[in-house]
């Protein structure tokens, strides 16, 4: 009964707050020049990345709009799990959508926010927004061609990192084609189509690919596809950030990014934020938080040698060997 009532009350409550933001939504303008739009890689620390960012005073966020299940209008785009696209091809229902997305008209119908009254208060004075977004790396390019946002965040974290805690969480930013949606791991059917349909891929390593036999490697995959379209495409308007950085050194790094996009002013109470562990970190990492050795080396514990050692098999494919079996990357081999 108990289990039963908190339900109840969880329902409505997520009711209220879709209500609470769609009203604010028909009555407030959002510009696209305000706008931030934060993108990674599951488990890269996007969510992380975007609370920090949500201190900057007069911003609010959107989570995740291509997530079917609180945004069920970004099906009726034609996105899919990861969708790829020239940054020359039209996709005219995708850009409207987006368009929508970033001007604050369309809104979450299962909000993904602490219910705290500076929260609501928050969301009623902000006048721009952060969009963070783990699935849409791989159509930066074709977004940055289309719209002037203020600024673009791309956030890389170690691969080994990311996968083992895909695998231990299941929060890969794929899901079930129909209702509800549910999480699920993508196969090595799936990861061969997308890398095919990137045309740089050569065929040489799409023959590699096939002939991965294990999750942590589909992963990794996944985590090369997801991070190579804009490692390969470099903008003026996207920053590139480095999780390792921002964990070892973030005060330097969170000054750096403050003023790129002159909110300075801000970086005090960003810079706390940035010791609290995102709402999406289970329990027993956040104690890490406070050592950074520790948070960043915590992989080696979840993984075995003979996966360390697959994933970064995989990462070399790639040529994305400024990843290795170190906790940091190779800084001298980023040019990004």
């Amino acid at each position: 009964m108990k289990y039963q009532k908190k339900r109840k009350i969880n329902r409505l409550s997520t009711r209220a707050l879709y209500l609470f933001d769609q009203s604010i939504s028909k009555r407030k303008k959002f510009e696209l020049s305000d706008c931030i739009l934060l993108a990674g890689a599951p488990r890269s620390g996007t969510t992380w990345l975007m609370e920090i960012f949500e201190k900057i005073h007069g911003y609010s966020y959107v989570f995740e709009p291509f997530q079917p299940e609180w945004f069920p209008d970004s099906l009726k785009t034609g996105f899919k799990n990861r969708l790829y696209l020239l940054p020359d091809l039209d996709w005219v229902k995708g850009e409207e959508y987006l368009k929508k997305i970033f001007t604050g008209k369309i809104v979450s119908l299962s909000p993904l926010y602490k219910y705290r009254i500076e929260m609501l208060v928050n969301r009623i004075i902000s006048s721009k927004l952060i969009v963070k977004s783990v699935r849409i790396t791989r159509l930066l390019p074709w977004v940055e061609k289309r719209f002037e946002l203020k600024k673009i965040f791309f956030i890389i974290r170690h691969p080994c990192a990311v996968v083992a805690s895909q695998l231990k969480t299941g929060y890969v930013g794929y899901h079930n084609e129909f209702p509800p949606y549910d999480n699920r791991f993508p196969n090595l059917k799936e990861i061969i189509n997308e890398a095919s349909e990137m045309s740089f891929i050569k065929q040489s390593l799409i023959e590699k690919i096939k002939k991965i036999d294990s999750q942590e490697e589909i992963l990794a995959v996944t985590w090369c596809l997801d991070n190579i379209v804009p490692l390969n495409e470099k903008n003026r308007k996207r920053d590139t950030l480095i999780y390792e950085k921002l964990v070892t050194d973030g005060e330097s790094e969170l000054k750096k990014i403050f003023c790129s996009i002159g909110e300075e002013k801000s970086l005090s109470s960003a810079l706390d934020q940035m010791k609290i562990p995102s709402l999406l970190t289970f329990k027993d990492a956040r104690d890490l938080i406070k050592n950074s050795n520790l948070q960043l080396a915590k992989w080696k514990k979840s993984l075995s040698e003979k996966q360390i050692e697959k994933i970064i098999k995989i990462v070399n494919y790639f040529e994305l060997n400024f990843y290795t079996e170190d906790i940091e990357p190779d800084y001298s081999k980023i040019s990004f």
